[in-house]
């Protein structure tokens, strides 16, 4: 196989998986080939999201894995969550068939260790890649493979981690499903803990016709908030294309941000459990850390990207991870991330201290916030020391450059996948934050 072929795939690394615009059937037989050699065990769990590819692919990936006398436990249409639980649970190596909230055209792969464990850019992923770029030969045809029913073993953990009867089933609210994947385990998650939701978008469709399933633009949220606000809902969530990732508004249309969602999370637990230990990545504003840092929680700094995440809370059995992109992380759910079980989460806080949201956000005095800004730059390098010899102060480079001062503070990272500055940013006082972000824009336009 070319390498520039292979590339098509493997250009756009982030930090969950690999994904490109163009996914080949070969291409597809090589990474089952592929991932098959860097996992020694004997069976892999598979599973994909709803785009219309994803069937055709599946086919190519198993007939790779089962060309090298390797066994497929295939899951169907499934969240990511699930594959991960599943991998958790059996203690096997998953792949999930999704190119996540990326545009309906694009396709590609997450994968992971048994376990659950992450694979990513620094932990496997290139490993993979060198394998897949070996010539093989693309089978006339592809074996069948019968589907697993999971759902059951799925519920049955999802319970472990938060009991339905911890959860009022009288709190109504909104899901915005986008159309993914949330909505092929939708109804059995609504059986099981009795949830009174209006769903909107919940058939799978690959094609997305209603809007991309990407939770991060403000733009795809505008139908749930005015579907909350106009029917009074406790809240609002909305789901990106393979469901892991889950951002909330509260009863008053406002979006809770993933900083924000991670204090609440993190001040329940703590409520809980006394001594604990959270992991959060660079983008977590410094009003946010210092707030659970002064009530004593134990908090551990990491790169942006599930995979450092993930590895951190391993080593350090820490209890939750928390991203400002909306990406949540539990050690009862084998460490990953998952929209689903944070939705229960929500409604067990919710449930337990009767109060809407939007009065408990009301309790956060954070900074105002940017949220994430992106710039299209010639030279990210470039651009990044432009912005360095413009402070007096040193920078934090554990991700990027970030720049602390009392009364505010700014990351900026360069993108894995696009030439973009991705900026985020944090003031005192919103004017304070507008001069800061008007500032760091003048430095990289010119």
């Amino acid at each position: 196989m070319s390498q520039n072929k292979l590339d098509l795939i493997f250009k756009a690394y982030d930090v969950r998986g690999v994904y490109g615009e163009t996914l080949t059937l070969d291409i597809a037989y090589n990474i089952g080939i592929a991932f098959s050699k860097f996992v020694e065990d004997e069976k892999i769990i598979v599973g994909h999201d709803g785009r219309t590819s994803n069937l055709e692919i599946f086919n190519a990936v198993a007939a790779g894995i089962k060309s090298e006398k390797k066994e497929v436990y295939y899951i169907g249409t499934v969240p990511t969550d699930v594959v991960y639980s599943l991998s958790g649970l059996m203690n096997l190596p998953g792949l999930i068939i999704t190119a996540s909230h990326n545009p309906k055209e694009w396709n590609g792969f997450k994968f992971c260790q048994s376990g659950a464990s992450p694979i990513g850019i620094e932990s496997g992923l290139l490993d993979i890649k060198n394998f897949a770029s070996e010539n093989h030969n693309l089978p006339s045809s592809f074996p069948d493979t019968e589907k697993e029913d999971v759902i059951t073993d799925y519920m049955n953990h999802l319970n472990n981690i938060v009991k339905a009867e911890n959860i009022n089933s009288s709190i109504k609210f909104a899901i915005d499903g986008g159309n993914g994947a949330i909505g092929s385990v939708i109804k059995n998650l609504a059986n099981e803990y009795n949830l009174d939701y209006e769903g909107m978008y919940m058939d799978v469709d690959g094609t997305f016709p209603n809007h991309p399933a990407d939770p991060s633009n403000p733009d795809n949220l505008v139908e749930l908030v005015e579907c909350v606000v106009s029917n009074n809902y406790q809240f609002g969530v909305a789901f990106d294309g393979d469901a892991d990732r889950a951002v909330f508004s509260d009863d008053k249309g406002n979006i809770i941000s993933g900083s924000i969602m991670t204090a609440i999370i993190a001040d329940w637990l703590f409520e809980k459990r006394g001594d604990i230990k959270v992991v959060h990545n660079v983008n977590v504003p410094p009003s946010v850390t210092n707030y659970l840092a002064n009530k004593g929680i134990n908090l551990i700094r990491s790169r942006v990207g599930h995979s450092y995440i993930k590895q951190i809370m391993r080593e350090e059995d820490a209890d939750f991870g928390g991203e400002h992109s909306a990406h949540f992380y539990l050690r009862e759910n084998f460490y990953a991330d998952s929209g689903i079980v944070t939705l229960l989460i929500f409604l067990q806080i919710l449930s337990e201290k009767k109060l809407t949201p939007s009065e408990l956000i009301s309790s956060y005095n954070f900074f105002p916030s940017s949220g994430e800004i992106n710039f299209t730059v010639n030279d990210v390098e470039q651009s990044i020391f432009s912005v360095k010899k413009s402070f007096e102060k040193t920078f934090d480079t554990l991700d990027g450059i970030s720049y602390f001062e009392e009364n505010y503070w700014f990351n900026i990272r360069g993108s894995n996948t696009e030439p973009k500055l991705r900026l985020n940013a944090e003031a005192e006082k919103i004017e304070e934050l507008d001069n800061l972000l008007n500032k760091i824009r003048n430095i990289i336009e010119e």
